[in-house]
């Protein structure tokens, strides 16, 4: 079978994580303010959040998916939204409405791929921004990637990661979690999208390519 590697730190059977990059966490200058609601699109903002603002948990928090909305929970957060499609453009259009009007505070990192913030403001949401993190590349492990192995990418962060410390060979396939996970590639790589936009169904997905290739 074709090795699985995953550039995440999830953990699942008979698939090898990668870890290329690391989450460093910020400490903006921050004064809080009587917001209505809270918006996050990955489970590093929720931990970011809590380490500089901790009655985030009062407010009613709107996540982009299970991942996140698990760490909420875990944290002791207020979760009324799980969003149905897990693209940030999706999410945020979906969540709009209620919070129309609302003063909403979005813990996110520093380079986000989708205008989540924006398409808010566009549908009159009071959208104030708080950087908690980023991603910083790093040298991967060293190993031997198998030459047909299949490579899951789960942000445009861990292509950008990828391809600047490891070489991309034509045999390899690429798992993309989604389009703008996809657009991060050089034209040269043509990667096949997951069905559904979270981690679970990207592994899946993988596992069956997998086992075509018996």
């Amino acid at each position: 079978m074709r090795e699985i590697y995953l550039l995440n730190d999830a953990k699942y059977d008979g698939v090898r994580n990668i870890g290329m990059f690391e989450i460093k966490y910020l400490t903006p200058k921050f004064i809080p303010k009587k917001y209505e609601a809270i918006v996050f699109t990955s489970k590093n903002g929720v931990f970011g959040i809590d380490k500089i603002y901790k009655e985030w948990k009062k407010l009613p928090a709107y996540s982009i998916g299970k991942g996140t909305s698990k760490v909420i929970k875990e944290l002791g957060g207020n979760l009324v939204y799980e969003a149905k499609i897990s693209y940030g453009d999706d999410f945020a259009v979906q969540i709009s409405q209620e919070l129309f009007g609302k003063l909403v505070l979005f813990a996110r990192a520093k380079v986000v791929a989708s205008d989540v913030s924006g398409i808010l403001k566009s549908k009159n949401v009071h959208v104030e921004e708080l950087v908690v993190y980023e991603n910083i590349c790093k040298p991967c492990e060293k190993f031997i990637l198998q030459k047909d192995g299949i490579f899951i990418f789960t942000s445009p962060s861990s292509v950008k990661c990828f391809l600047k410390y490891a070489k991309w060979n034509e045999n390899f396939t690429a798992v993309a979690i989604g389009k703008k996970t996809a657009a991060a590639f050089t034209p040269d790589i043509k990667p096949l999208i997951s069905p559904k936009p979270n981690i679970d169904e990207c592994v899946a997905f993988a596992k069956k390519l997998s086992e075509l290739s018996l």
